[in-house]
């Protein structure tokens, strides 16, 4: 019952932390209202997937001294923190920046290294389907932050009181749902293990799946922070942007258990290949086609499901490779490609726009990105294939 549990609770503090993939609705809002620029709004998205990863090294020596309950007050706590500075900043950028940029994003490090690493030492023999459903919470977070904000917004609250709200709400969540993740074994005895991180960053392997990740990533995280945004220069009308926003997470979340289940039998590099190729044509068909209400929606789908890829196939990968002990202190090296890709790919894309007043090149460029990402691991099946 304890490995069922676990699971569960899991995917709920995902699906908490994984709130922050509507982030283009509350970027929306602080640009409308509060006269933030594109790229503020979208250094504040970029700097909370930066740090998170970057925690989660930290997090896995931490997990050597102290439980795993522990570690999940302190994400739930460090939410609900982060979110009521912002909630209370009055729209100053620096305090919405600390509250939801860097203390949110710490408590996200936290919250996804317990909900990752620790159900999976449960199932060994289904690493792709356990890692892609705890995975999947973070993904689908946004289905349900689009449903909220949507009804909170249109009561004729401010956006403020939409994220005093969600701090309120899912860091008391977090919390409750961290006594309830038990490891398979104690802590102590699993931290342990010994890994030699210069050896392992050395690894061609490590190396190709930090680019892939970083790769990947970057292409969607610029779209993602921007969707709503890119919608409403087409003049598409907001409920239907706010859709597409929750249409996106839930493929999102779908991505992560179908390539989750897939890679248990086609391989995580052939899934790559396949998760990458889908997103960047589906982001490159954003300047093809005419952004319709129905074609909008295509293409969020499409995209949430490319890159839900990401997050289960390299933390499978990872498992596979370097074996499920180990999957805690290695995989948030690997993570810190997506943390790269959390400052760049957002903030070039703010950039680009604030410089153009088109998305036009942001997309032209993660459509790039995403290919060549893609096109590497196609590389790495062919040649595991022919030896």
């Amino acid at each position: 019952m304890k490995k069922y549990l676990t699971v569960f609770a899991a995917f709920i503090i995902m699906l908490c932390l994984g709130s922050v993939y509507a982030w283009s609705l509350i970027a929306s809002e602080l640009m409308s209202g509060y006269n933030f620029s594109a790229t503020q709004s979208q250094i504040i998205f970029g700097t909370i997937i930066a740090i998170f990863p970057t925690t989660m090294i930290f997090v896995s020596q931490l997990a050597r001294k102290i439980h795993t309950r522990y570690l999940g007050y302190i994400s739930g706590f460090l939410f609900f923190s982060g979110y009521i500075l912002a909630g209370n900043a009055n729209g100053n950028f620096m305090l919405t920046y600390l509250g939801l940029g860097i203390i949110a994003g710490i408590a996200t490090g936290f919250g996804y290294w317990i909900s990752l690493t620790i159900p999976v030492q449960w199932f060994p023999q289904k690493k792709g389907l356990i890692t892609g459903v705890a995975a999947a919470g973070f993904g689908l977070g946004a289905v349900f932050m689009s449903a909220i904000s949507e009804k909170i917004l249109l009561s004729g609250k401010d956006v403020l009181e939409l994220i005093q709200f969600i701090g309120i709400a899912y860091g008391i969540t977090v919390i409750l749902c961290s006594n309830l993740i038990i490891p398979k074994n104690p802590i102590s005895h699993t931290a342990t293990i010994h890994v030699k991180i210069r050896e392992v960053i050395a690894n061609k392997i490590f190396a190709k799946l930090f680019a892939g990740i970083f790769l990947g990533t970057f292409a969607g995280l610029l779209i993602i922070g921007s969707l709503k945004i890119i919608g409403e220069q087409s003049n598409i009308n907001n409920h239907i942007l706010i859709l597409g926003v929750s249409l996106f997470a839930a493929s999102n979340f779908l991505g992560r258990l179908t390539w989750g289940f897939l890679s248990d039998y086609i391989g995580a590099s052939f899934s790559i290949f396949l998760a990458l190729l889908i997103q960047s044509i589906a982001i490159f068909s954003l300047n093809i086609f005419e952004l319709s209400d129905a074609m909008y929606l295509i293409l969020s789908f499409l995209i949430g499901l490319g890159f839900g890829g990401n997050f289960v196939l390299f933390a499978k990968e990872t498992a596979q490779v370097f074996g499920v002990q180990k999957l805690g202190l290695i995989y948030p090296y690997v993570l810190l490609g997506y943390a790269i890709a959390g400052i760049a790919g957002p903030a070039l894309g703010g950039i680009l726009f604030d410089f153009s007043d088109s998305f036009f090149y942001a997309i032209l460029l993660a459509s790039f990105m995403s290919l060549v990402g893609s096109l590497l691991f196609l590389k790495q099946f062919v040649v595991s294939r022919r030896n």
